[in-house]
């Protein structure tokens, strides 16, 4: 069983905008810094729960929720672009002058953002199982239909994503554990046993309150940036790059994976067959010894 331990530094910094941006400090307070981007639809909670990992192996990870998620304040009509400067201002504050950035899922991109933007002072990005573009990109075999529906919406109907994000968060809300129980009926097995474990649920349905704490429109951000054009191209990613991604993951496909493998200029990436999209908790401690490393 995984068992969290306490010991959590909470902090909250003030962005030149006014906005608040919250993150939980965890591990070696003087050890190597890791900014870690959590998941789309969850929030600086949902990394492995036994925080002394970090701690351990000479880490310091800054667990940070994006605007309008968790503790930070939302910014409206943010972009995917904008998140490298809120990033760059958290580490003036905490006096990091080079750090490493880790994204899962959703927070994959996030990550590669940072490295592009300031390749300067971002020593390694760490990606486990991050999505591709789903638009502005040349036809590729990864898209799936709904991927393509949500680019258009993004596109052209935004008000579409804004209504599914709703309806979403209205079956969460009104029954978190039912909720969950059906998002875990259609995972695989691998992430079924991973989710199974008494820690890793409480800490799911603690997400589930946390990531609406500033209302429902962050999600429809989050979403929003999901479906739209990045920004910037993978191959100029000069940043290193590790890659985690689990083959039988069936909410960020393995072809995905391979194809930003292929695309970044410097990346070592790692698949592993029968594991799906939460390897994160099964492999935190292996994931954080690399990006140190």
């Amino acid at each position: 069983m995984l068992e969290a331990v306490a010991g959590t530094r909470n902090g909250n910094v003030a962005l030149r905008d006014g906005r608040m941006l919250g993150f939980d400090d965890i591990g070696d307070p003087s050890g190597s810094p890791i900014l870690y981007f959590h998941g789309f639809g969850s929030s600086r909670l949902v990394r492995h729960p036994d925080d002394d990992i970090a701690g351990r192996l000479g880490a310091r990870i800054i667990a940070v929720d994006r605007p309008g998620i968790g503790r930070s304040s939302r910014q409206p009509g943010r972009r995917l672009l904008d998140w490298p400067h809120d990033v760059r201002e958290l580490a003036d504050k905490l006096g990091l002058e080079r750090f490493a950035v880790l994204g899962w899922s959703g927070g994959g991109p996030y990550a590669l953002a940072c490295a592009w933007v300031m390749p300067e002072r971002v020593t390694v990005v760490g990606l486990v199982n991050g999505p591709a573009p789903l638009a502005g990109v040349r036809p590729v075999d990864y898209l799936l239909r709904t991927h393509r529906a949500a680019a258009r919406a993004a596109d052209r109907a935004p008000w579409m994503i804004r209504v599914a994000m709703w309806r979403w968060a209205r079956a969460q809300r009104r029954d978190p554990e039912r909720h969950l129980d059906e998002a875990i009926a259609k995972m695989v097995e691998a992430d079924r046993a991973l989710i199974a474990d008494p820690t890793v649920r409480a800490l799911m349905l603690a997400n589930a309150e946390e990531m609406k704490r500033q209302g429902g429109r962050g999600l429809y951000d989050e979403a929003l940036i999901m479906a739209r054009p990045w920004g910037f191209r993978l191959r100029d990613v000069r940043v290193p790059v590790l890659l985690w991604h689990g083959d039988d993951d069936p909410s960020v496909p393995v072809l995905m994976g391979r194809y930003v493998a292929e695309e970044l200029p410097d990346c070592r990436a790692a698949f592993y067959p029968g594991e799906g999209h939460h390897l994160l908790f099964d492999r935190w401690e292996e994931i954080i010894a690399a990006v140190i490393a």
